[in-house]
């Protein structure tokens, strides 16, 4: 198997299947045997339902779970799972691009992992600043020419995760952060490519609502803290 695509799954039964459909349009133009490993995550309107279905027309390998256990947590577990030399990850909303994967399929060799770069990025004024404020202090701790610590669009080899997976585990839904974050403290190279971020495909976020923005922000700046410190 040369590529498993993570995408964690939470509540997305209006749009998964559009999104599966999309991508599995755009890689059968590639020279490339690959599969969708579908880490659900204790979804209550009916994806899992949804998700064994397409299982019929996908090649998915589906993970399901019954209770939440994270963005962060689906990510790893897609990844000890993974069977393939290398894994793409990729958020199931639809605001990722297919059409992007041969920019990073084509670069695959050029570093540990690829990652993209969201010039315009399609989210809400809140996540956005969020984001920004988040970043101040990354890159206090974790210095880095990467604009976009955070995007969702990453391509790496399996074996280059695996030894360090542990230092993944401190960011719970900032997942992406700690990817970089670990990588700048391991002296692995990044190289970064922009990418076409686009609206969701349906609804607003699961994860980033204004109730949670305290408890996410408490809880992965300490992340931060112990993956700067972590031996």
């Amino acid at each position: 198997m040369q590529l498993n695509i993570i995408f964690p799954v939470h509540n997305e039964e209006d749009s998964i299947e559009s999104v599966l459909k999309e991508w599995k349009q755009e890689l059968d133009k590639q020279n490339l045997t690959y599969s969708f490993i579908i880490c659900e995550d204790g979804s209550t309107d009916g994806t899992k339902e949804l998700l064994v279905q397409l299982k019929k027309k996908y090649p998915l390998k589906l993970d399901l779970k019954q209770k939440r256990r994270g963005y962060g947590a689906a990510v790893i577990d897609g990844i000890k799972i993974s069977n393939s030399d290398y894994i793409l990850c990729v958020d199931s909303d639809g605001q990722c691009d297919p059409k992007d994967f041969s920019l990073f399929w084509n670069d695959k060799e050029k570093a540990h992992a690829i990652i993209g770069w969201r010039k315009k990025r399609a989210d809400s004024l809140q996540r956005k600043i969020f984001s920004i404020l988040f970043k101040n202090v990354f890159m206090t701790l974790f210095p880095t020419t990467i604009h976009d610590p955070s995007a969702p669009f990453v391509l790496f080899k399996k074996q280059t995760i695996v030894p360090h997976i542990l230092y993944l585990t401190y960011l719970k839904e900032g997942f992406w952060w700690g990817f970089v974050g670990m990588f700048i403290k391991k002296k692995l190279s990044l190289q970064e490519i922009p990418i076409n971020h686009r609206l969701r495909n349906n609804g607003t976020t699961q994860v980033y609502k204004a109730k949670n923005i305290l408890g996410i922000s408490t809880r992965n700046l300490l992340g931060l803290f112990k993956l700067k410190l972590a031996k």
